[in-house]
């Protein structure tokens, strides 16, 4: 079972570091964005590993609920807003964001974690967290508005022929792993790993797909001597 998340992490850090790249070379604000979320994704994989091959504990467990359930959602739709929305929106949305993932730090930091559930093999460590209800707020604002960006995006760019099969891939990777957590919450923990595995790389193909030669912008006509 540790094969699974042990692959999606090297597969997301992987990831990140190309999308980090091509933001080096880029300056793409939306790809800077991806890599922040496909390396969170790399953090909650690795968390999952560490659990199962040495058990939870409570650094573990909330350093897998802040990067696998809190802040993914909205980093990833930050890229979207980036790619397809006005620049002031899309600031807005991050310091939105920034805002947000300091409060969920601070409110994680100070959560009680219950000893007894954390060493439950029945349901996985992260819900062994007595978590805020500010927390609870956060974590509800961002995924539910994250997920309305992401499919808006899809949307938009199914319509107006912009990045369209790219971001209609960056959404349906966010469900798949969704559903992967959906089928671990009804006792089937194996899909989990495998779903974060195949909605990881559906969204790393989206992303490569806004990265096409084609779409570089042109270089600067030179000026007259």
């Amino acid at each position: 079972m540790w094969a699974l998340p042990l692959t999606a992490t090297a597969i997301s850090a992987l990831f990140s570091g190309i999308v980090f790249r091509q933001y080096l070379e880029r300056r793409n604000p939306a790809h800077l964005s991806w890599a922040v979320a496909l390396f969170l994704f790399a953090v909650g994989t690795a968390c999952d590993f560490l659990a199962i091959v040495s058990g939870w504990t409570p650094l573990i467990a909330k350093t897998y609920y802040l990067c696998g359930a809190t802040v993914v959602v909205g980093y990833l739709a930050l890229g979207t807003l980036y790619l397809l929305a006005p620049k002031r929106l899309a600031q807005a949305w991050l310091i939105l964001m920034l805002t947000a993932t300091v409060f969920a730090v601070i409110l994680l930091a100070g959560a009680e974690v219950d000893p007894v559930k954390l060493r439950s093999d029945a349901e996985p460590g992260w819900k062994a967290i007595d978590k805020p209800a500010a927390l609870s707020v956060i974590v509800m604002a961002i995924n539910s508005i994250g997920t309305v960006i992401l499919v808006a995006g899809a949307v938009y760019s199914a319509v107006y022929r912009r990045y369209m099969l790219a971001n209609i891939l960056i959404a349906s990777g966010t469900f798949v792993v969704a559903a992967g957590g959906s089928l671990m919450r009804l006792g089937h923990y194996e899909f989990q790993s495998g779903g974060q595995l195949a909605g990881i790389t559906i969204m790393f193909i989206g992303v490569l797909l806004t990265m096409k030669p084609s779409e570089k912008r042109l270089p600067e006509p030179a000026t007259p001597l």
